[in-house]
Order: C-alpha cells, then structure tokens, then sequence
C-alpha cells in the first residue's frame, strides 16, 4: 500500500507542480496582456494629441488663408480704384495738353509772344 500511496503521491505533486506551472503561465501572459494593454492606450493617447495638434494647426492655416484671400480682395479692389484714377488722371492731362496746343495756336497767343519780343529789345 505505500507504495501506491507513493504513486498517487507522485500523481497528486505532478498535478500541483502542473497547476503551478499553468498558473505561473498564466499570470505571466495576463501580465504582457498588461503591458501590450497599457502600449497600445499610450500610442491611442499620442494620436490623440497629435490629431489635436494638427487639427489645431490646420484651422490656423485655414484662418490665415481667409483672412489673406480677404487681403488680396481689399488690394483688387484697391488696384481697380487706382486704376480707375489713372485713366480719370491721363485724360484730364490730355484734356490740359490739348487746351494748351489750343491757346498756344490762337492768334492773340502768338500776336503776345511777338510783343514781347519786340519790348526786351
């Protein structure tokens, strides 16, 4: 009897050194699960920033954008003007310049500069 006493002694510390090892085996996995658990939320957490960055960064772009096309639009419109006061500005200087031709082509114009020639002598 002992020594079937001694073979289910053997069975029975195979089985306790066998859960031993599975439980070993499985604090050792439920550990890297941690670890792979806690991995993956800081990766989650930096893509969460940087999306945060980024969208902030691409709404300054986008504010910046509209607010020069607002710039460009005041500078057309400014250029449009000004040209508007060129053309105003060159015909009023040929309108001077034709009016000059005229007074200085008219008869008492020219009887004028005779007399004062005639006086410095």
């Amino acid at each position: 009897m002992t020594e079937e006493n001694t073979g289910t002694a053997e069975i029975t510390d195979e089985r306790e050194q066998l859960i031993a090892d599975l439980l070993e085996e499985a604090h050792g996995l439920r550990m890297k699960y941690e670890e792979f658990s806690y991995y993956t939320e800081t990766k989650v957490a930096e893509f969460v920033l940087a999306r945060k960055e980024l969208t902030a960064e691409r709404d300054d772009a986008l504010r910046r954008m509209e607010l020069s096309q607002q710039d460009l639009q005041v500078l057309r419109i400014r250029q449009d003007q000004l040209h508007l006061e060129l053309i105003k500005t060159t015909k009023q200087r040929d309108r001077a310049r034709e009016r000059v031709k005229a007074l200085e082509a008219s008869r008492a114009v020219r009887i004028a500069v005779r007399l004062r020639k005639l006086l410095r002598r």
